[in-house]
């Protein structure tokens, strides 16, 4: 057995520097919606928001998931294989940028009435086509870093060209009002796609004619397709309860709602992003020997698992006053729910890995369908639990949801690649979810003295674990 640097110290170093990078990126984000709002108010606002949802959709419809299927691709070759698939790559997204630049143009009057409810707003959406275009660019460039796990490189571009991105485009609406939100859009673009294009230099990529690229690419598109229609289910399904719960109580519930929803999938979630950064270009390296992938899954398992449970523990303790400092205290109606669907993100870690082994193998229908299943769940759950207990039901389902879909992903993991080894992982799993469960009853039941003790004792404790369990180990086994 190879004597190699600790595979849990790489994991703990990518953890701390993306999730570092992904604070800043989400300061950068609020930094430059409060300016707006302050400088151009609620109509600037409106605008910008419509402007960026509209970007949002083009780029998903555009990218075809790019990232994620060129990372598995990459991942996987050999050595020599993976120069040209580079290369592929890095004319894949050129490809589909200038393809997204026309289309952007083409649907430009219709853009515009669809969105603002008539055409005036036409040659805004025809600039605005080159943000399209930098950005299935800057996707390949940063799938590229990804899959040769240039991390510091990735994790600088991103950094850097997010916060020169934030402060040229704020310059902008500071100097020309309204007439600058386009530009603005166009300026971040440009500089994340000059941060990325300056540090993807150093990755070696083949030259590959017309017909190879037709061929290499073939695989990461049809992965990436049904990566985008499994994204469009998800976000068809979120939009439909958001409409129905809007119809069913209004809109300050449904603000409240978004406000939680946010709080658990874009703050606690943190933790996800980064973590996949690093483990899926590794995992997609090895996926054809099951050895190695049992190994991966099993110690990915443990260390996101252990890594959570002190942070979501002392995230449930903090509820409230995180709250009161993201939003205000006529936010505080939604404690309930964040504090119950906190549990939750505990069996999100469980199917967040195994739902990478799917990916990774490149099983896009199954990936189709484990996605229709649990945006299905989702629905429904969602309805019922609110109907019953109103927004802390919407807490209880969001644990059920992920209780189903972890099911459901662990039966494709266990039958059909007939992969395993991973009990003990999972009855740990089940440890920490419990303590986590605890912790939240006590807070839901105004026992603040009692969660701040089991605060104090936990947390330290599972950050001893955790040293002592994975960074105190200086080898690994693969």
């Amino acid at each position: 057995m190879a004597k190699v640097q600790s595979t849990s110290r790489k994991v703990f170093n990518a953890l701390s520097m993306f999730g570092s990078v992904q604070v800043v990126m989400i300061l950068c984000s609020v930094v430059r919606t409060k300016v707006v709002a302050l400088w151009l108010g609620p109509a600037g606002v409106g605008i910008f928001g419509l402007y960026n949802n509209a970007l949002q959709a083009l780029n998903q419809l555009v990218q075809l998931n790019m990232n994620d299927s060129s990372v598995r691709e990459i991942s996987g070759a050999s050595a020599r294989q993976q120069s040209r698939i580079t290369g592929a790559v890095r004319r894949l997204g050129w490809i589909l940028g200038l393809a997204g630049c026309a289309l952007t143009v083409m649907l430009a009057p219709l853009l515009s009435r669809w969105t603002f409810g008539d055409s005036s707003h036409t040659v805004p959406f025809i600039c605005l086509s080159l943000v399209v275009l930098l950005g299935a660019v800057s996707e390949s460039q940063k799938a590229m870093l990804q899959a040769h796990r240039l991390l510091k490189r990735l994790a600088r571009a991103t950094l850097w060209g997010g916060v020169v991105a934030t402060v040229l485009s704020i310059l902008l609406v500071k100097l020309y009002g309204y007439d600058g939100i386009v530009p603005s859009f166009i300026v971040f673009s440009a500089a994340s796609f000059i941060a990325y294009a300056i540090e993807s230099r150093v990755v070696v990529s083949g030259k590959v004619t017309t017909a190879e690229t037709i061929a290499l690419v073939g695989p990461i598109l049809r992965l990436g397709i049904y990566m985008t229609i499994a994204v469009f289910i998800t976000v068809v399904s979120q939009y439909v309860f958001q409409a129905w719960l809007r119809a069913e109580s209004g809109e300050e519930e449904l603000g409240l709602f978004q406000a939680g929803y946010t709080l658990i999938n874009r703050y606690v979630g943190l933790a996800f992003v980064a973590m996949s950064v690093e483990f899926f270009p590794r995992l997609a390296s090895v996926v054809s020997s099951k050895y190695r992938t049992q190994l991966y899954v099993r110690h990915e398992m443990s260390m996101l698992m252990l890594g959570l449970t002190g942070c979501v523990v002392l995230f449930i303790n903090l509820v409230p006053v995180i709250i009161s400092l993201l939003y205000d205290t006529t936010f505080s109606a939604a404690t309930g729910y964040v504090t119950i669907a906190a549990v939750g993100t505990m069996l999100k870690a469980v199917s967040f890995v195994l739902a990478y082994v799917i990916v990774a193998r490149g099983d896009g229908m199954i990936y189709l369908v484990t996605e229709f299943i649990s945006a299905a769940l989702y629905l429904v759950l969602n309805i019922v639990g609110y109907r019953l207990y109103g927004l802390d039901g919407v807490g209880g389902a969001y644990i059920i949801w992920y209780l189903a879909y972890t099911l459901s992903v662990f039966l494709v993991y266990r039958y059909r690649y007939h992969l395993g080894g991973i009990s003990r992982q999972l009855l740990n799993a089940a440890t920490y979810i419990i303590i986590v469960a605890i912790q939240a009853a006590l807070c839901m039941s105004g026992r603040y003295l009692i969660a701040t003790i089991v605060s104090v004792i936990v947390v330290p404790s599972v950050g001893l674990m955790f040293y002592r369990t994975f960074l105190k180990r200086r080898t690994l086994n693969e």
